[in-house]
């Protein structure tokens, strides 16, 4: 997919720098595509987002839940759009000109869910990874699995792959 080949460009520009380049970085670096919602950080594993793109125009679809903004055609395939923090708070996330929507392909799914905004991709060393959930909101725990301190920050793992498979994300009809 063209998206992948995208990523992979981003990836060989970053091992130019010098500190990409050794070696021994590589095998103590882990990656994600890194985004916000709901003023927190979270992270995502590179395989599990296909695509990042502008919030499409979406046509609703009915007798789903609010969180289901709808499906928009990108490029000839249909893409489910849901708020993905109105779908984990129950309120609809603020407009802006910075909201992304990550586009999720996961065996038959095709899943495009709208954050906040979109960090690029991050780099972190893999020893500074917790798997302590203790940090993280009991409506995230489902779908999170440890973070990563860097810089004073808190960066949440967080795995679409536990999402698509989450009964209540599964089921978005209200009948």
């Amino acid at each position: 997919m063209a998206a992948n080949g995208f990523i992979e460009l981003l990836r060989l520009a970053k091992r130019g720098n010098k500190h990409y380049a050794n070696p021994d970085n590589e095998v103590n670096r882990w990656s994600g595509i890194a985004f916000e919602i709901m003023g927190q950080y979270f992270v995502a594993p590179l395989g599990e987002v296909s695509e990042v793109i502008y919030p499409p125009k979406c046509t609703p679809v009915p007798n789903t839940h609010a969180w289901v903004r709808g499906v928009a055609n990108i490029r000839g395939r249909l893409l489910s759009v849901s708020d993905l923090t109105h779908y984990l708070v129950g309120q609809r996330s603020q407009s802006s000109g910075a909201q992304k929507v990550l586009c999720i392909q996961n065996d038959d799914q095709y899943v495009g869910l709208l954050v906040d905004q979109v960090l690029g991709i991050q780099h972190f060393n893999k020893k500074s990874f917790f798997s302590n959930q203790d940090a993280v909101n009991d409506l995230l725990n489902p779908y999170c699995r440890g973070y990563f301190q860097q810089h004073n920050q808190k960066w949440q793992v967080f795995l679409f792959s536990q999402l698509l498979h989450h009964p209540k994300y599964m089921n978005a009809s209200i009948l």
